[in-house]
């Protein structure tokens, strides 16, 4: 991965092989950044996507092989018991230009992918929900000085 830094936060390149989540991680780690969003496209992989069935209070995994479009991504960077946790929906395309999306949990860039990662000042927590299956974010916020 490559980085360059502004004044709002950072632009990541990604590089062939690596898996998005880990890298975006490990990044936010190493430079001491308590939580983000951040936003980017290029191409990935070895996809794993989800939906959060109500109904079974899990999620519907799909795993998609070959090479596609990262049309989207959005999400954040967060902490779940004192680690970092990145929480990421995307949009992908394949080579006949149909779309899928979902929650991301997993895929390895093929080419690039381009992320504008914006750090914010307060430590996002997330705790595990009352009454469904995931961390949901624990607001109100918590600053870091």
């Amino acid at each position: 991965m490559k980085f360059a830094d502004y004044t709002k936060g950072y632009v990541l390149k990604l590089e062939p092989g690596e898996e998005l989540h880990e890298t975006l991680i490990a990044f936010a780690t190493k430079k001491r950044i308590p939580s983000a969003f951040f936003q980017g496209i290029g191409g990935l992989t070895n996809i794993e996507l989800g939906y959060f069935n109500r109904a079974k209070n899990d999620y519907e995994r799909r795993h998609f092989d070959g090479d596609y479009e990262l049309v989207c991504a959005n999400g954040n960077i967060s902490d779940v018991d004192g680690k970092h946790f990145a929480h990421t929906h995307v949009v992908i395309s394949d080579e006949k230009f149909q779309t899928f999306s979902g929650h991301f949990f997993k895929g390895i860039i093929t080419i690039t992918a381009e992320i504008f990662l914006f750090p914010i000042d307060i430590a996002m927590l997330r705790k595990p929900d009352e009454k469904l299956n995931f961390h949901g974010l624990d607001l109100p916020h918590h600053f870091v000085r």
